[in-house]
C-alpha cells in the first residue's frame, strides 16, 4: 500500500502550507487571498484523511493483536510524542514570548490535559490516540454489529458541535468517524488495490465534478471557525468530507501507479516527524527573515516555510534511521534492528 504514503504526503503539505499561511497572517503579514484561500478550499478534508489511513491499518490488525498491545503501542507512538513534544513547545514559547506569535505562560501547561486544541497543532497526536484507544475497546462490537457501531460514530460526530469549547471531547467524538469509516473499509481498500489504473482513472473522473461542488459548498457555508451555517448542513459536510477522502485515494493511486511525484513517498514516510517539527521550523524562519534579515517578501517567506518546513523533519527522520537513539523523540517503540 505504498499510495498510502501519496496521501500522508500531500495532507502532511497541505498541513505546512496551512500552519504556513496562518502564522504569515498572524504576525501582520499582508497574504493574497489566492494564495490564502488555496488551503481555505481543503481544510475541511486534511486531517480526516489522517484518520482514515490510521483506520485502514489499524483494521487490519484490530482482531489479529490483544486490546492491551493495541493501545500500548498508540500510547508508545501517539501518547508519548504528544506528552513529549507539547512539553517542549510549550517551554520554547515562554522563553522566546517576545518573538512567537504565541504568547505561553506556566499556566499553559494544564491545556495538555484539558485544552489541547490551545496548543497549536499538537491535538491531532492525542485526538488519533483518544479515538483508536476508544475503537479498540470496542473492537467485539465493531466485529459483530459494524453498522450500529457506525450509526454510533455518526451521532457522536454530530454531538461534537455542541461541545466545541471543550477540545479534549469534540475532537474525540468529531473524529471517531473517520477512524471508524478506516477500519470498516480496510478490507474494501484491498479489493480496490486491485483494480486497474483504467478503472480508478474513471472513478476519479467521475468523482471529479461532485468533489469541485462540495468543496465550493463547504468553502462559502462556513463561519470563522469552519462551523456550518446551518445545522441542516451537518450531513452534508460529512459526505463532502468522505467524498474528498475516496478524491485523495484516486488521485494517490493515480500517481503511485503512473510513478509520478515519488518525492511524495519520502514525504509520507517522514510525516510524523514533519508533523511534530514544522510548526518550530517555520516560526524560527519567519522570526530570522522578518526580525533579523527584514525580509518580508511573502512569496519568499512562504516557500523558504514549506522548503524547511518539510526538508529538515524529512533529514531528522533519516537520521533516526541511522542514529536508533533518536527515534525516542518520536516514539517509545523499540527501534528495529537492522538486518545483518
Amino acid at each position: 500500500m505504498e499510495w498510502v504514503d501519496y496521501a500522508r504526503g500531500i495532507a502532511i503539505i497541505l498541513v505546512v502550507y496551512r500552519h504556513t499561511m496562518v502564522g504569515l497572517q498572524r504576525s501582520a503579514q499582508e497574504v493574497p487571498s489566492l494564495l490564502y484561500n488555496i488551503q481555505e478550499f481543503l481544510v475541511n478534508v486534511r486531517m480526516p484523511v489522517f484518520f482514515v489511513l490510521s483506520g485502514i491499518f489499524l483494521g487490519r490488525s484490530l482482531f489479529n493483536k490483544s486490546k492491551t498491545t493495541l493501545i500500548k503501542k498508540k500510547a508508545a507512538t501517539l501518547l508519548y510524542p504528544y506528552l513529549l513534544w507539547t512539553i517542549v513547545l510549550i517551554t520554547l514559547q515562554i522563553f522566546l514570548s517576545e518573538y512567537t506569535n504565541s504568547k505561553r505562560s506556566v499556566s499553559d501547561y494544564r491545556f495538555i490535559i484539558t485544552q489541547p486544541r490551545e496548543l497549536d497543532h499538537m491535538w491531532y497526536l492525542l485526538a488519533l490516540f483518544n479515538t483508536s484507544a476508544l475503537l479498540i475497546l470496542f473492537s467485539g462490537w465493531v466485529r459483530k454489529h459494524p453498522f450500529s457501531h457506525l450509526v454510533f460514530a455518526l451521532v457522536i460526530h454530530f454531538a461534537s458541535f455542541w461541545v466545541s469549547d471543550y477540545s479534549l471531547a469534540s475532537d474525540l467524538l468529531y473524529y471517531y468517524i473517520f477512524l471508524a469509516v478506516g477500519v470498516h473499509i480496510s478490507s474494501a481498500v484491498a479489493d480496490y488495490d486491485r483494480k486497474e489504473t483504467k478503472t480508478i482513472f474513471r472513478y476519479f473522473l467521475l468523482a471529479l465534478p461532485v468533489f469541485i461542488a462540495g468543496q465550493l459548498f463547504w468553502f462559502y457555508n462556513t463561519d470563522e471557525n469552519y462551523m456550518p451555517t446551518y445545522t441542516a448542513y451537518l450531513l452534508p459536510f460529512l459526505l463532502i468530507i468522505l467524498v474528498a477522502c475516496f478524491m485523495f485515494y484516486c488521485v494517490c493511486r493515480l500517481l503511485y501507479d503512473t510513478g509520478t511525484g515519488r518525492w511524495l513517498n519520502t514525504v509520507g514516510k517522514s510525516s510524523l516527524h514533519i508533523y511534530i517539527l514544522h510548526i518550530l521550523i517555520i516560526s524560527s524562519f519567519r522570526i530570522v527573515c522578518l526580525q533579523v534579515l527584514g525580509i518580508n517578501n511573502i512569496y519568499i517567506l512562504t516557500g523558504g516555510s514549506l522548503l524547511l518546513g518539510i526538508g529538515i523533519p524529512i533529514l531528522v527522520y533519516q537520521l533516526t534511521k541511522r542514529w536508533t537513539f533518536l527515534q525516542y523523540l518520536f516514539s517509545l517503540e523499540k527501534p528495529r534492528k537492522k538486518n545483518g
